[in-house]
């Protein structure tokens, strides 16, 4: 039922964006602090990653309400307290946001599908460290739906704009299986971008 409503939301944005005026096309990069939130994620502390990846912009009322899909690869996981286990996770990661434009201040929310493309865990021991394959890792899912919300300041002339976003999952990142944790991925994103020249 959820993959559905999130499916709809999806097409809606998709129907708006085609009768909205634009597209505007641009860039964004920036450094993630991502993580783990859930019931079970107390042995969990957050690790720096990156995201990068190309926006595009319709205007639904003029500048001060637009669509803005977006496609970003994306660096996720998490790392143990005494850091000897670390988990990092790749995605394609496709928000579909809302934003409103109020003079250089903005403000953004919509939903996302984020799709598993690489996963690396790494056990540190005295003996040294070394890659592992592990249930936590062959349980975790594919895709994941969620959602994301941010705010930040915009310099319109010059199509430049500085953000913080957070983006959270809506169901568990782990398949619940067995005694598999109930974990979320959290990632909050300090994230710049640049419009490119329109003619």
């Amino acid at each position: 039922m959820k993959k559905t409503i999130l499916s709809l939301v999806f097409l809606l944005a998709t129907i708006v964006a085609a009768q909205a005026q634009g597209p505007r096309i641009g860039v964004r990069a920036g450094a993630n602090l991502a993580g783990f939130e859930g019931n079970d994620n107390d042995a969990f502390k957050r690790r720096w990653g990156f995201h990068a990846g190309l926006t595009t912009s319709f205007g639904i009322i003029e500048d001060f309400l637009t669509i803005q899909p977006e496609v970003l690869y994306t660096q996720k996981g998490a790392q143990t307290d005494n850091e000897m286990y670390k988990l990092r996770t790749s995605f394609i990661e496709v928000p579909v946001l809302g934003r409103i434009n109020a003079g250089p201040l903005y403000f953004e929310l919509g939903p996302q599908v984020a799709v598993r493309i690489g996963e690396k865990a790494e056990w540190s021991n005295q003996s040294g460290s070394f890659v592992i394959t592990d249930d936590d890792v062959n349980n975790l899912r594919r895709t994941n739906f969620g959602y994301a919300a941010g705010v930040g300041l915009t310099a319109t002339p010059l199509g430049m704009s500085l953000g913080v976003r957070y983006t959270s999952d809506f169901g568990s990142a782990i398949d619940r299986g067995g005694n598999n944790p109930n974990l979320r991925n959290s990632v909050f994103m300090l994230t710049a971008g640049f419009a490119l020249p329109t003619r």
